[in-house]
């Protein structure tokens, strides 16, 4: 009866450790994919303000830049319906 105490004790220590190992992967992981979506998030943002100064600029190319991917989004939808 005292081994299976002994091997009871060692069986939740080893538990216990790998739940640690395991939440501190965890919480690695977390902080790593919070890091990237921060500077895709800050990366995006430059190129937004970057796309708006050139529409600013260069108006005429903006508006058929829009026009062709409303285009090309609308027949993307129309394919989409008619199958």
């Amino acid at each position: 009866m005292a081994d299976f105490k002994i091997t009871e004790k060692e069986l939740k220590d080893a538990i216990k450790k790998e739940k640690e190992a395991l939440n501190a992967a965890y919480n690695d992981v977390i902080d790593r994919l919070q890091n990237e979506r921060n500077r895709i998030t800050k990366e995006i943002r430059g190129e937004y303000k970057q796309a708006r100064k050139y529409v600013k600029k260069n108006p005429e190319t903006g508006l058929g830049v829009a026009l062709a991917g409303g285009l090309l989004v609308g027949f993307v939808i129309a394919k989409l319906i008619n199958r």
